[in-house]
């Protein structure tokens, strides 16, 4: 077989795979639709068994669907997935199992605060324990010589802002964060806004880091439990 028949054959063959995928799958009852297929190896109904035998249906309550695709909201935001209106959108970008699990149960966790955000966030203790990280952050950052001047006002802040996400992910960078975070949360991402706190906890949670969870974040490991028990 020549150099360009065995070319040939191989875009034959992709082509084909890329046809006979397997598009629609139920997670919990609800329709997982994989519009366009992931570019690494994700075996989608593998996934699905390990959800539903590991994490309690309730987490999925608030979810209607869950899509996989190219979507551009995601593209511009350089996400990989996203909860809005209902559904999980998720990137095709995704490469192995354990990427999925990780965005489905991050995503599922954004979900709940639909249904149980009074609960999760109205007595302010969550949020207290995540500004004292932040300030804890500042003064690790300052004894590491970052420079925090323009950002300085937005550590007291919750809310998501897109300069200070910059700052974390351009001028420290998560690599860097990861270290110098350590014993302090699970995830650096945690600390780009209190729904990022939530969500990041609540996967870590589902990974096997419960202890890790309890040990640095009290107060975000209670209301994971009480949420999970309905005990409000």
């Amino acid at each position: 077989m020549s150099h360009r028949d065995k070319i040939q054959k191989i875009i034959s063959e992709s082509i084909h795979s890329q046809n006979e995928w397997k598009k629609e799958f139920q997670l919990f009852g609800k329709m997982f639709y994989v519009e366009t297929p992931f570019i690494g190896p994700i075996n989608v109904d593998n996934i699905i068994n390990r959800v539903e035998n590991s994490i309690p249906a309730i987490v999925f309550n608030e979810i209607d669907m869950i899509m996989v695709g190219e979507f551009d909201f995601l593209q511009e935001r350089e996400l990989e997935a996203m909860y809005k209106d209902g559904a999980i959108y998720i990137s095709n970008s995704l490469f192995t199992d354990e990427d999925l699990i990780e965005n489905l149960i991050h995503e599922a966790a954004h979900s709940m605060e639909s249904a149980f955000g009074y609960y999760i966030y109205a007595d302010q203790r969550i949020a207290s324990e995540f500004i004292g990280k932040r300030e804890t952050l500042k003064r690790i950052l300052i004894s590491h010589n970052y420079d925090v001047s323009k950002v300085e006002h937005l550590f007291s802040d919750t809310e998501y802002d897109q300069e200070f996400d910059d700052f974390l992910h351009k001028d420290i960078g998560y690599t860097k964060l990861n270290n110098l975070t350590l014993g302090l949360v699970s995830n650096p991402y945690a600390l780009t806004s209190l729904r990022e706190y939530w969500a990041s906890g609540f996967e870590k949670y589902f990974l096997g880091e419960q202890e890790v969870i309890k040990r640095l974040s009290p107060q975000l490991f209670n209301k994971i439990e009480g949420v999970l028990t309905n005990d409000d």
